[in-house]
């Protein structure tokens, strides 16, 4: 289809204001994205988020660790800024983004790939039932491949620390993840 014009009234005491509208044909807009650009665009989305969200995360880490030094979010940032300098509100940065970097890859082109798979192979349509099945799927697979991993080594890691570097004795497993 040609472009369109339309007239519109009068505007801030102009008059004649044209504005061109352009249409898409049907099949360019059916046209869909790969799974493997849609698992790029979420590790993009996870490295943004990352870099957005971990100045948030160290300041309420610290105030976490030491309440009566870190009081409030506001004097938390700029005590670290003043102290260690802008950078360092970007501490620990890169354990986070790697874990958001494939954690968005992984869910966003698993659901795709799902999404391709549930697709009628007829209608070529996906409707609501199967466009949920293949969340479902991607969301469980991100749980057993990228998020149990990473939730249970950090936890691992400081039972082990405790024990061999903090010279934990006795008691029980609960009470040593309880410290």
């Amino acid at each position: 289809m040609a472009p369109q014009l339309l007239q519109l009234p009068p505007l801030a005491g102009r008059t004649n204001t044209l504005v061109i509208v352009g249409t898409r044909d049907e099949e360019e807009v059916t046209r869909k994205a790969s799974p493997a650009l849609k698992a790029m665009a979420g590790s993009v989305g996870g490295l943004m988020e990352a870099c957005s969200l971990q100045p948030v995360d160290t300041i309420k880490t610290r105030m976490q660790l030491n309440p009566a030094l870190y009081p409030g979010i506001i004097s938390t940032g700029s005590t670290i800024v003043k102290g260690e300098g802008v950078r360092s509100l970007w501490k620990g940065l890169t354990p986070f983004a790697t874990h958001l970097y494939l954690k968005y890859a992984l869910r966003f082109g698993t659901n795709a790939g799902f999404q391709s798979l549930l697709t009628d192979k007829e209608t070529g349509k996906l409707n609501a039932p199967r466009r949920v099945l293949a969340g479902l799927g991607a969301g469980v697979t991100e749980a057993l491949v990228i998020v149990t991993p990473f939730e249970v080594r950090v936890p691992l890691f400081l039972c082990v620390f405790w024990v061999v570097v903090e010279g934990w004795e006795g008691g029980s497993f609960v009470e040593l993840l309880g410290n």
